[in-house]
């Protein structure tokens, strides 16, 4: 069975009593009672018991298919629902999801509220004003605004009532104003960031072949955040790994064998200033054969030997045999035969895939298994036949978290009783048997090379069972598992843990998990971005560490600040101390190793090339997460360069990705490929899940799915950077269009005496948003560059652009909307001023209120679009027919609007045909409006580039130089940007400039002696 698309299998069974109920008769008389726990949220544990002809049989997660699941191997099954609906386990861990926001949005909001108070504000005074001119329009007699009739009025300019007459002006001033508020930006916003999403997408730059899965954004909302990441928060199995385990190594009766190299022994070669051949020496000897046989997915094995039947000739022969019986038997692996023959395994963890196989391509194949037997075929090298061996199947002791190994209890063809036992070396040695520590120094010694390595460990035990000794264990282990108490658990890991001692050690394991391809030059491009790395893992601090060298995380010459528990006096006192005194106690400690971390730090005053990594343990990070310490723990991990979190909880991963969040107030992104890290990528600004080999969990509560993480590298350097900045340009051209035209409204109703009457035509003022100004800025937000995909890749400081959030600050916002008032006191002055005393028609008379409302309006579609045009950086030729096309659809608009009768055309009837378009000052008007008021836009861009570039900036114009592509170039530009508190400390650019400031002292040290 397998969950929501999880690649690696779980096995389910019947009970063994019921296994002849194959047909729907035999159902007839079927009479049976279940009992089973309430409903909870545990997907992994299950108590109950059935009643059946009298007797009672446990019930484990083995007999519990959960909602949703997918059966494989089986065509059909008959069952019983325990849970329905709402009961069931899977819906008992559904939550709701976090709803997200972007910081952009949020800094939206409250340029919204700005305006709605400034809105507030221009009509509230506007209407004082109105209310005191209205109470003076008559004045002995006399009218003062005598155009509005105050002596026939109505209410509205009532001088009688001028209270309440000010009043309904501050409703209609709220209505006529309102074009301040750009009602359609969140429209426009959602449409572009659709269309953004779509382009990510499709980025073929981002398909993972292989797996054939592309990048999926699965919202749209945080297009603009992946721009602005500060903090990276990874999982490391699954995520910077592949998690397809390759059998590389093992030890066998203190022998080790297996001459693969692994990255990370080829990093620590690199870090120690050698270099390792794949054909090493190991234990003296050495394969220079060309090894031409096929790739074997999961082994990757290479020792001649034990390979090719030369194990018989080895001193410990029958251990070598035994350890690799134990690695075919020792398992919850399916065989499955294809139509040639071919035998593959499903396995329940890639690991389990990889020792299945390694003893099959030694001679071990594990062949098929059924409820009771497990067969294996052996290859007899001595006599060259391959021989069958039956093994009935007694028990099966599972792995678990605690645990922390797995056994089974079978008899071989020849009689004997056997446990097969396989775990942590941390359990496993404590529960060898004295005479069976014969090979324990070594083993240790091997185990300890091989986590160096990177490689994870387990060893491999067993003991030989007497009858009486297996009978009196079976009856305690189904008394055990027929309870249903609530410490049934408790008692079936009582009964294991009672028949699992005086084990004898056979040897060790070590598998693989290599790095996923890119990984290294993909952290290597986020550091140079400014972009800080940490990784939350499950594993064990040594392999993390090692793991962390290969990615270049960790480079030799950084200070490691590691923060543990695992000390003598704490492990003496957790043997022997109180709950209460060894939590105060390692509290203490660790707040402790945080004090001295922090002391080791110089300040930030100081300019040091010194780098530092923080490496904390699952156990000291419990504390270090208590209130009373999370900040002093918070301040010494963003001071270091790199920080590994290691045997962390899906909970502990959870929690530090929201104190970054909550205390540094910048962008975090998290991803992760597991179930476990679901937490820590809904508790992030963006959760990016990895669709790997650990099922579809982590994805499905991801807002970005990616197939390798290497794709974060132009996700966000490229695809993020582009969205913040397209974003960030859009709303604030969006501001500046909307506070230009909402300028020359108020000015024209100052200019009126706040009589309520507005400058355009009703029309026009509903489709300023609509037609003539919404297009150009929703194609600047899909398809503007300020540098090209390759630029943003070859420049990753331009990062950095987004994570200051200099492109939406309240100086630039505020700077946008400066320039949108200083566009509207120019053209409504200069219009004015124009047109007010100036002959216009023929007869004499100047321009009408029609007229001038044309003309105003004709300047501000010129100008913004213009603007647009100025803006732009890349141009397409959709850019050109939007931004030329808005411009000549408002003529062409004006034409036609103003043809229809004037009924519906109003004050726009006729203007343009026989008023404007015959008159040469409405074009040199126009053009010098124009001109003119984008000449302030102009200048400034110039100075500002000429004198103050922003890093874009420079690149645009060593591109126009066409010496943007030079490393060279490169190199000098982004060290000239990057400030002593950018420094890179990690990634494989600072490995290697940390190598040539190495050589570069020693050098002037030789010199000076």
């Amino acid at each position: 069975m397998n969950l929501d698309g999880e690649t690696n299998l779980k096995i389910k069974q019947a009970l063994e009593v019921t296994l002849d109920l194959k047909e729907d008769i035999k159902f007839r008389e079927v009479r049976q009672t279940i009992k089973c726990e309430d409903p909870n949220a545990n997907l992994y544990s299950f108590v109950g018991s059935m009643e059946w002809k009298g007797q009672q049989y446990p019930l484990s997660p083995h007999q519990l298919l959960l909602r949703d699941s997918k059966l494989r191997n089986t065509d059909y099954i008959y069952g019983a629902v325990i849970f329905t609906g709402h009961d069931t386990k899977v819906m008992q861990n559904a939550t709701d999801p976090p709803s997200k926001r972007s910081t952009i949005e949020k800094k939206m909001d409250k340029i919204i509220y700005i305006l709605m108070s400034s809105l507030l504000m221009i009509a509230l005074l506007g209407s004082v004003f109105f209310g005191i001119w209205t109470k003076e329009d008559i004045r002995d007699g006399k009218l003062k605004r005598w155009y509005l009739r105050p002596d026939a009025s109505t209410i509205f300019y009532d001088p009688k009532r001028a209270a309440l007459a000010s009043f309904f002006h501050l409703l209609t001033a709220l209505m006529l104003y309102s074009y301040f508020i750009p009602i359609s930006l969140y429209i426009s916003i959602e449409m572009v960031k659709l269309l953004q999403a779509l382009f990510i997408n499709q980025d073929i730059e981002m398909y993972h072949e292989e797996s054939d899965k592309p990048t999926h954004a699965r919202t749209s909302n945080l297009n603009e955040e992946l721009g602005m990441v500060d903090t990276i928060l990874s999982d490391e199995t699954g995520t910077l790994t592949c998690n397809m385990m390759e059998f590389i190594k093992c030890s066998i009766a203190g022998t080790a064998y297996g001459q693969g190299v692994t990255e990370v022994e080829r990093a620590m070669a690199v870090r120690k200033g050698f270099r390792l051949d794949d054909d090493i020496e190991n234990g003296g000897h050495k394969d220079n054969k060309i090894d031409d046989s096929p790739h074997v997915n999961g082994f990757n094995f290479k020792d001649p030997r034990i390979m090719d039947g030369n194990w018989i000739h080895e001193p410990n022969r029958d251990m070598i045999r035994d350890f690799f019986r134990l690695l075919a038997i020792c398992h919850t692996c399916i065989a499955e035969k294809d139509e040639n023959g071919k035998i593959s395994y499903e396995a329940e963890s890639p690991d389990e895939a990889a020792f299945v196989i390694a003893a099959r391509e030694l001679g071990f194949e594990f062949y098929k298994r059924s409820l009771t037997t497990i067969i294996i075929r052996e290859w007899d090298p001595s006599q060259n036949v391959v021989e069958k061996r039956k093994y009935e199947l007694l028990n099966i002791l599972e792995f678990s978290s605690s645990r922390k190994r797995m056994s089974v209890i079978v008899k071989e063809p020849e009689g004997r009783i056997l446990l097969l036992s396989k775990g942590a070396d941390s359990v496993m040695f404590k529960r060898l048997a004295r005479n069976g520590r014969k090979f324990e120094e070594d083993t240790r010694r091997h185990i300890n090379e091989y986590s160096d390595s990177g490689l994870r460990t387990l060893v491999l035990a067993y003991r030989v069972l007497d009858d009486k000794e297996y009978k009196e264990f079976n009856e305690k282990l189904n008394a055990a598992k027929t309870s249903v108490s609530a410490d049934r658990d408790e008692k079936i890991e009582q009964a294991a843990d009672s028949i699992e001692t005086d084990l004898i050690l056979l040897g060790a394991t070590a598998v693989e998990d290599k790095l996923q391809k890119g990984v290294p030059e993909c952290i290597d491009k986020l550091a140079q971005a400014g972009i800080k790395i940490w990784v939350l893992t499950g594993d064990k601090m040594e392999t993390a560490i090692n793991i962390g060298f290969a990615c270049s995380l960790l480079r030799q010459g950084m200070t490691q600040i590691i923060i543990t528990l695992e000390q003598p006096d704490i492990i003496a006192l957790e043997k022997n101390g109180d709950k209460l005194t060894i939590a105060k106690a390692s509290k203490q400690r660790v707040m402790d190793q945080i004090e001295v971390g922090i002391k080791q730090i110089p300040p930030s005053t100081h300019v040091s090339t010194e780098s530092f990594a923080l490496i904390i343990d699952g156990k000291s990070l419990t504390y270090a997460l208590e209130d009373d310490v999370k900040l002093k723990f918070l301040d010494l991990a963003i001071k270091c360069a790199s920080v590994i979190c290691c045997r962390s909880s899906p909970k502990q991963k959870a929690l530090v990705t929201r104190l970054v969040k909550q205390v540094t107030h910048k962008v975090t992104l998290a991803i992760g490929d597991g179930a476990n890290d679901v937490g820590m990528l809904q508790e992030a600004d963006i959760g990016v899940g990895i669709s790997g080999a650990e099922g579809m969990q982590a994805v499905m509560a991801s807002d970005v799915a990616v197939a390798q993480f290497r794709f974060l590298e132009r996700l966000l350097l490229v695809h993020g950077h582009w969205c913040y900045r397209r974003i960030s340009v859009m709303i604030c051209y969006f501001f500046y269009k909307n506070v230009t035209f909402g300028v020359t409204i108020f000015l024209y109703e100052a200019f009126a005496s706040f009589s309520g009457k507005p400058a355009y035509n009703d029309w026009f003022l509903s489709l300023y948003n609509v037609f003539f100004t919404s297009l150009p800025v929703i194609a600047l937000g899909v398809f503007d560059q300020d540098v090209s995909a390759r630029l943003c890749i070859q420049y990753p400081q331009l990062y950095q652009e987004g994570v200051q959030n200099i492109l939406f600050s309240w100086r630039r916002i505020l700077g946008w909307m400066l320039n949108g008032v200083m566009n509207a006191v120019l053209i409504f002055f200069f219009c004015i001023t124009a047109f007010e005393d100036q002959a216009f028609r023929q007869n004499g008379q100047v321009a009408g209120l029609d007229a001038l409302g044309v003309v105003m309006y004709t300047c501000i579609v010129w100008v913004v679009n213009c603007q647009m045009a100025l803006s732009v950086n890349y141009f397409t030729i959709i850019q050109h027919i939007f931004i030329w096309g808005s411009i000549a659809f408002w003529y062409l608009f004006l034409l036609v609007y103003g043809a229809i009768n004037p009924r519906f055309s109003t004050t726009a009837y006729m203007v343009f045909i026989e008023q404007l378009a015959p008159a040469p000052s409405f074009w040199l008007v126009t053009l010098f409006v124009v001109m003119a008021t984008l000449v302030p836009y102009f200048s400034y861009a110039a100075i500002q580039i000429r004198f103050f570039p922003m890093f874009h900036n420079k690149i645009q114009w060593k591109r126009y130089l066409g010496k943007a592509e030079d490393p060279e170039v490169a190199r000098q530009l982004s060290s000239r940007h990057r400030t002593s508190s950018q420094q890179r400390m990690v990634g494989i650019s600072a490995r290697r400039d940390g190598k040539a400031m190495q050589i570069t002292r020693e050098t002037e040290l030789e010199i000076r002696e």
